[in-house]
Formats: structure tokens, sequence, C-alpha cells
């Protein structure tokens, strides 16, 4: 077994959070557990969604990046899903063309994929 790390996602409501994940974002359920659940993406990125409240400042403070190969592909799917989109796809200078979605909570996720070097002289 190796190591890994899995984020723990503070939501205002897991069901609600399961059913935006899994519609809107593309992930799969992988298990609940009263309110707790497992959410895959791509089918190695894993996230642990808590909806305990027994901590609701930590609701919407939430942030990931994930690394894919497909990048276009998974922008065009969020946005015909309906995902809100917090920046638009777009080539960076730090060697990654990605962009960024916020789920109804306002945890934060971007998707990115590897394109160049980054630029050391860009701002």
């Amino acid at each position: 077994m190796s190591t890994e790390v899995l984020p723990v996602i503070h939501v205002a409501d897991v069901e609600s959070a399961i059913t935006y994940y899994t519609t809107i974002l593309g992930f799969t359920e992988d298990f609940r557990w009263k309110d707790y659940a497992g959410v895959t993406f791509g089918g190695g990125a894993r996230l642990h969604l808590n909806g305990f409240g027994s901590e609701p400042d930590r609701i919407g403070k939430g942030q990931a990046y994930f690394t894919v190969p497909n990048v276009d592909d998974i922008y065009a799917g969020m946005v015909s899903r309906g995902a809100v989109i917090e920046h638009p796809l777009v080539d960076n200078p730090y060697g990654m063309r990605d962009f960024s979605i916020v789920d109804p909570d306002g945890n934060r996720y971007t998707f990115g994929t590897d394109i160049a070097e980054p630029d050391a002289s860009a701002d």
C-alpha cells in the first residue's frame, strides 16, 4: 500500500455536495458514512467531504489543484454542466494551462495540464 493524501473538504450539506460533485463536476462517489463521504475524480484523485458541521468556520475554505491530461475536455464538460467558473481556461506563464471553479460552499478547485517550462521572466 502506498501513502496517499486525502484532503478533507468541509461542506454545509454532504448530500447536496455529492450531487454537485457527481453531476456537475464529474466526480464519482466512493463511499458515504453518515454525513461524511468520499469522491474520486479521473480515477485517482480523491477528496473526502465532511458535512458534520462541527467546524462551520471551515466550510468553503478548501482548495485543491488537479493535474490532468485533458484539461480542455474537462473544462468543456464542466461548463456544459453548469459549473461556476472562477477563472476561465488559459495558458499561464508558470507553464500550466488551467481553469478554476468554485463549488456552492465556496471551495475552490483548479484543473490544469503542463504546457511548457515556467517563464521565470514573467510577472
